[in-house]
């Protein structure tokens, strides 16, 4: 098992197999799958806490209702790491919290049937055979808390979410040649022009010819340590949280308004919020500033497919919202970067564009692969930074 080591309690080793910038879940993952291949990570946290800065404002939902390949590509494996996660991880008493109750996707568009029909369709394509389009009334009978003007929906009930603290622990703990190091930021990734020697940290110098940066909105700062221009952007994204309220379905799924990006999910009798918003690129920051407007925000937009969010936000009080915010890492194409980074021995699990939870499982076996030299990083890694639809700035193709 990894042993993880709090904040002044260890010396940092000299040398080390590899070293992994990161303590949120795309670092624990891939300071596991390098334990599969042999390789002893260091994985080095800024915090003395794991999973304590983006990773820890998630919302933290998996879905199997894709209609881009390389997302389904990276998150049905996730999906069936987190249903095994016992007999993946050996931890048999490890509880993540996961929580399947559904993912349910609405429109109100006039063309609403045809269009969640196109996308239920293309679900089919990558093996779910499980997700159901929902017309009209056929909603509301499943879900009477729908508003009338929802004309369409995709429903999953397999897909769900997991508590993220939990499983970042756990992948640590599980990861069996890894030595975590907590309150140890690092501050230089060292090369010698054309390769990677070391990473300085405060507390002193490793010495290693292989660096992973997974450290979220901090990537691009350490990249450019290293010479590397990492064409990300950090965008703030905030999470309402609110207290118990009778209206909220305990049992209910993750819902979200595909015409307006408004979301949430039931969260000990209450609810976690949230909402996609045009908001520019900002440097790295920790902690994330707050807008207290947003709850008020999210809410008015929530109540327009499901109602009874008008009615919770009329008599809510101000000690019943809890609000965070985190940083997305995203990229211009919307898909992460998963392989070298330009630099011989520098590597890159970043730019997971919100998508971090879910595709974290799977996007850490491919980066351990990559650096264990027994996967490829050429044009056949869709995920490779120096992939031409990063460079061009191409639009997603994902429609939700």
């Amino acid at each position: 098992m990894g042993r993880i080591h709090p904040a002044g309690t260890a010396a940092l080793p000299q040398t080390a197999d590899v070293v992994v910038i990161g303590g949120g879940i795309a670092g624990a993952a891939d300071a596991f799958f390098l334990g599969r291949h042999g390789l002893g990570a260091v994985l080095l946290e800024r915090a003395p806490q794991l999973a304590s800065l983006t990773t820890s404002q998630a919302v933290a939902c998996f879905r199997a209702q894709w209609d881009d390949p390389d997302y389904a590509e990276l998150v049905l494996p996730g999906i069936a790491f987190y249903e095994g996660f016992a007999a993946e991880t050996g931890l048999a008493d490890w509880p993540i919290g996961l929580r399947q109750q559904g993912w349910l996707f609405l429109t109100a568009a006039a063309d609403g049937p045809a269009t969640m029909g196109r996308f239920v369709e293309a679900t089919r394509g990558f093996g779910v055979t499980d997700s159901e389009l929902l017309v009209g009334d056929e909603i509301r009978r499943r879900f009477p808390w729908v508003s009338e003007g929802m004309t369409a929906a995709s429903y999953r009930a397999r897909d769900g979410w997991v508590s993220p603290y939990e499983v970042v622990h756990g992948l640590a703990r599980a990861a069996a040649t890894a030595e975590v190091y907590l309150g140890t930021a690092a501050t230089e990734i060292l090369t010698d022009g054309s390769r990677v020697t070391g990473v300085r940290t405060a507390g002193g110098t490793i010495a290693t010819e292989r660096v992973v940066i997974a450290a979220g909105p901090f990537a691009k700062r350490l990249a450019a340590t290293a010479g590397v221009d990492l064409p990300v952007t950090m965008v703030r994204h905030h999470r309402a949280m609110v207290a118990p309220q009778p209206e909220i379905p305990a049992d209910g799924p993750m819902t979200l308004d595909t015409d307006t990006h408004a979301y949430w999910r039931p969260e000990g009798g209450g609810a976690f919020l949230g909402m996609g918003q045009d908001e520019p690129g900002t440097e790295p920051v920790d902690p994330v500033p707050t807008d207290w407007t947003f709850p008020a925000v999210v809410m008015d937009v929530a109540s327009r497919a499901v109602p009874f969010w008008g009615t919770i936000a009329d008599r809510l009080t101000s000690a019943e919202i809890s609000l965070a915010a985190g940083q997305y890492t995203c990229t211009a194409d919307g898909r992460p970067f998963i392989g070298g980074a330009g630099v011989d021995g520098l590597y890159l699990h970043t730019g997971d564009n919100g998508w971090g939870i879910e595709s974290g499982p799977e996007a850490g076996r491919r980066l351990a692969a990559i650096v264990a030299g027994t996967a490829p990083d050429d044009e056949r890694n869709p995920y490779r930074r120096n992939r031409a639809s990063a460079a061009a700035g191409a639009a997603r193709t994902v429609t939700y």
